[in-house]
């Protein structure tokens, strides 16, 4: 009968179990994103600089110093999940992390000696974060096969933000009556509150989870780190993100002494440094919606091309000692050095593979850490040496320079790679393809423990 409504058909119990994960895993997304922020506290390091260097006395050299300590151990910490998460549950590894984090941040309050702070704030809140990331990445990355650009680029924004988020909660506690000792005691009771709801959601996704597969996965050749590490291709990528990131480094490092250095008030200052935390975190997800809107070979272009030109902007608002003109640089700069950090696991992915996602990411981690050390000593350096900062600044378009060299020499490297190991693509269609090292992973996650 025409006014009769047709009653609606049931669902299938797979049609139904592949819904649920469409919902449930927003749910471990965004438990990831908050995650990222309470561990991306080692951004806001700059905040810290001038109360220790006024209570310490200690140079500008050492201070930076921690900061280049912490990036190695986050690079250390992010290879160690790989070797790591096929001995213990990558919940496991959260565990590990989370109790190094709050450990350096809680034992902070009591240093008197400079090496202390390297060990506290370097080395165990470096290596827990790079722990965390990996794990976190790894985590949600197996239940977005689909949608690795948008997954990866949300996820890590919550890392880049840690500077906005955090490092305002940080002057707030540090230039109110509790001082920067206390300060370190309240970042470590939130992050370890937060920990403990985070860990529940740290899943192996199901077997239906290979439902949501896209039709075309542009995963190229699956590659071990033990062959990774010999192709062109990598090492091209590794230097176009390494030297960008690492004077990005230095600037987050020296963000807030730098705006301070050229006539800036210290709320003024803080204000810029977290509008930079802003930009990395936001830099992230658009770093991945580019990869997936214009392609490896474009982006690898494009950014050191903006890289280059906000490098130069920088310099001339240091140089002219414009305050104003210079904390939108800062917002700049944060969403590049976040859209480079977020191409990192897309390049990996796309190019080397799903199966060893984690050792690869890590690998390319720890090529950027000599990147990390060098770039803010030297930074450091040339301001203790010059009295500022204006050295250091005519040596970063050159960096960016750089970087759109290797960018734009990675497309012809990795055209030989697929002509040399074959695509996975043509292995599922022809079974003509080689797949090197470990079998392909044509399914959209990562079979680890949870």
């Amino acid at each position: 009968m025409r006014g009769r409504r047709r009653p609606r058909r049931a669902l299938s119990g797979e049609a139904r179990g592949v819904a649920d994960i469409r919902k449930n895993r927003y749910a471990i997304l965004v438990c990831g994103v908050l995650t990222m922020l309470m561990f991306g506290t080692i951004y806001a390091w700059s905040i810290f600089i001038p109360p220790l260097e006024a209570e310490f006395g200690w140079s500008r050299s050492q201070t930076s110093l921690v900061f280049s300590v912490a990036m190695i151990g986050l690079s250390l910490g992010m290879l160690s999940i790989g070797p790591l998460s096929k001995a213990i549950s990558l919940r496991t590894c959260f565990v590990i992390s989370t109790s190094l984090i709050v450990a350096g941040l809680f034992s902070c309050q009591f240093i008197t000696e400079l090496w202390q702070l390297y060990v506290f704030y370097g080395v165990c809140c470096g290596f827990g974060s790079g722990m965390s990331y990996t794990v976190w990445t790894t985590n949600t990355l197996a239940w977005f096969g689909d949608k690795v650009g948008f997954s990866s680029g949300v996820l890590v924004m919550g890392f880049g933000m840690g500077a906005l988020v955090l490092g305002s909660l940080a002057s707030a506690l540090i230039y109110s009556p509790l001082g920067w000792r206390l300060a370190f005691v309240v970042i470590a009771a939130l992050a370890l509150v937060e920990a403990l709801v985070a860990v529940n959601f740290i899943q192996e996704p199901p077997a239906r989870i290979a439902a949501l597969k896209p039709k075309r996965d542009n995963v190229g050749v699956s590659l071990p780190g033990s062959k990774t590490v010999r192709e062109p291709s990598f090492w091209l990528f590794c230097i176009w993100r390494s030297v960008v990131m690492g004077a990005g480094g230095a600037v987050i490092a020296e963000a807030s002494v730098m705006m301070t250095g050229i006539g800036s008030s210290i709320a003024f200052a803080t204000a810029a440094v977290g509008a930079l935390g802003l930009g990395n975190g936001f830099g992230r997800p658009l770093g991945g919606i580019l990869y997936d809107r214009i392609g490896q070979n474009r982006t690898l272009v494009v950014l050191p091309a903006l890289a280059l030109a906000v490098s130069v902007g920088m310099a001339a608002a240091y140089w002219f000692e414009v305050p104003w003109m210079f904390a939108p640089f800062l917002l700049i700069e944060g969403l590049l050095y976040g859209m480079y950090a977020a191409i990192n696991t897309s390049y990996m992915r796309t190019t080397f593979g799903q199966r060893d996602l984690a050792m690869n990411t890590g690998i390319s981690a720890v090529v950027l850490a000599p990147f990390n050390l060098v770039f803010p000593l030297v930074a450091a350096a040339l301001y203790e040496w010059t009295g500022g900062y204006e050295s250091f600044f005519v040596l970063v378009p050159a960096f960016a320079l750089l970087s759109l060299v290797c960018g734009a020499l990675c497309k012809p490297a990795n055209a030989r790679l697929q002509a040399k190991y074959g695509a996975l693509e043509g292995d599922a269609r022809e079974g003509g393809g080689r797949v090197v090292g470990q079998s392909a992973d044509h399914e959209a996650g990562v079979p680890h423990r949870a």
